[in-house]
């Protein structure tokens, strides 16, 4: 192994010129670590193993952006989209330092959007990610947390090198309040995605531009002060389905968005859409890292729109337009 990534990492600075056995017993002299702190896999350096595993960002990303997104601590919380966000994010960035959280085990249920096999069933999520990110990049350093209660979040964002960008992808309410809360006090970029069908709904909140910008762009007023706990069922219900919005969805979206807790028992997801929603997080993490102008806002990936023909013709659009507004009137929306 050690002999093929030699060969390969003198084609990577040598893409001209095929390497004679001297040229390879040189370059294997210069790029194996002396310094046990420095070793990387099979002797070679971490610098090395750095360049071998970022080579093909060339151009794309360049060395000075490399080491930018390399050193840009990021907290992913939730580990179902957050896994594949995560996951994609170390693909482009070979980060330095990643945090993760999940307090859930896996079910056999997770199994159809996430990336992991039946000897996962009964593990703890983060556990499996952790293993995934440090196989990945086994110099980068990934913490894993099983706890979010209001202290250990906190704990997350600051200590051990305070994180620099949120990913939220938690299911409870409660705690999505929460990151937003410490993401504006902290003054840092919070990204959402979430799988809506075979379509993907992106929330980016620039707390790091405006601190003052409202939570989920305004579509309720006052969540900062809203005591969830008082909340009914039916209320915390028709606040969920008027922050995630019935814009952009199917039909059997829209259907799905209503029945959660009485014909079905949780949102439903898809793995191509969740798969998708983790790259669309990376992306937008490495571009807001890099600089680009990524604005705060709610944006919508629709596959349907792009590939089914008559997805927003009238006939399908007025009776979709027809549910939405029964369903509003039942919610009192």
């Amino acid at each position: 192994m050690r002999a093929k990534l030699i060969k390969e990492l003198f084609k990577i600075r040598n893409p001209h010129l095929v390497p004679s056995p001297s040229d390879l017993k040189k370059l294997e002299k210069k790029v194996m670590s002396v310094s046990k702190e420095n070793v990387s896999i099979h002797g070679l350096s971490k610098k090395a193993v750095f360049e071998l595993t970022t080579a093909r960002n060339r151009n794309l990303i360049k060395p000075d952006q490399q080491h930018s997104l390399r050193t840009f601590p990021v907290g992913f919380f939730g580990m179902s989209v957050g896994s594949h966000a995560a996951l994609s994010w170390m693909l482009v960035s070979r980060a330095e330092l990643i945090k993760i959280v999940d307090p859930d085990t896996i079910d056999a249920s997770n199994l159809n959007r996430l990336r992991f096999g039946w000897s996962s069933v009964g593990k703890f999520k983060i556990d499996i990610v952790k293993e995934q990110l440090k196989d990945m990049y086994p110099d980068g350093s990934i913490i894993a947390s099983k706890k979010t209660d209001a202290i250990s979040v906190q704990d997350i964002f600051d200590k051990n090198t305070a994180i620099e960008a949120v990913v939220d992808e938690i299911d409870d309410f409660p705690s999505k309040i929460l990151l937003r809360k410490l993401a504006k006090e902290r003054r840092i970029p919070l990204i959402s995605a979430a799988d809506v069908g075979d379509n993907v709904m992106v929330d980016i909140e620039r707390y790091d531009i405006d601190a003052k910008y409202p939570f989920f762009h305004g579509r309720e007023k006052n969540l900062e002060n809203l005591e969830l706990a008082k909340l009914t069922e039916q209320e915390l219900r028709r606040l969920i389905i008027k922050l995630v919005g019935f814009e952009h969805n199917s039909e059997q979206m829209i259907n799905s968005l209503f029945g959660i807790g009485a014909s079905i028992p949780t949102w439903p997801q898809l793995g191509t859409t969740a798969t998708i929603a983790g790259g669309i997080v990376a992306t937008l993490l490495k571009k807001i890292r890099l600089g680009e102008r990524v604005d705060s806002g709610r944006y919508y990936v629709s596959l349907d729109n792009i590939f089914v023909s008559d997805f927003m013709s009238s006939e399908n659009t007025g009776r979709k337009e027809r549910k939405v507004s029964h369903i509003k009137k039942m919610l009192k929306i």
